[in-house]
């Protein structure tokens, strides 16, 4: 599943399905990494989701924006505010993380709990087929996306 997330084309139809608003987005310049340690400001790796991808953000001409560009976000409608932990300015990161099962939803949950709090608020993503604990993740603003039937050539 990992392999076939690093597709664009694969990533925005499993995102856009849960999103209807991330249509919007600028596909062509998503930039996707793959296991990329998310760090603190003190250098400790915190963790690395099996998938980073980040979304460029671009002034229009409905949005307000300042010269620092602090409130520029994928979709001027949302809610989203500059974040320190955001390592690229102009570009928000989201994260997906691929459990095919939840063995332990305290220890799954606490895990992606850790990685929201370093500045994924409303950018976080469970792919599993697991769908048991999908409401609990959910309403502590963690994403659930069922993964789709793929078929493999390797």
């Amino acid at each position: 599943m990992l392999i076939w997330l690093l597709k664009k084309e694969n990533l925005k139809k499993i995102i856009t399905a849960k999103d209807p608003e991330a249509l919007n987005w600028d596909w062509i310049n998503v930039k996707i990494h793959a296991e990329e340690y998310i760090i603190a400001e003190n250098g400790y790796r915190v963790g690395a989701p099996d998938i980073i991808f980040s979304i460029p953000r671009h002034p229009t001409n409905e949005c307000e924006t300042n010269h620092s560009n602090k409130n520029i976000s994928p979709s001027c409608g949302s809610d989203h505010k500059y974040n320190p932990h955001e390592h690229y300015q102009h570009y928000s990161r989201y994260f997906i993380e691929i459990k095919p099962e939840i063995t332990n939803f305290g220890s799954t949950l606490r895990q992606l709990k850790l990685y929201i709090s370093y500045g994924y608020e409303g950018k976080a993503y469970l792919l599993t087929e697991d769908q048991r604990y999908k409401e609990e993740f959910e309403t502590q603003g963690i994403k659930v996306i069922y993964p789709p039937k793929i078929q493999s050539n390797l």
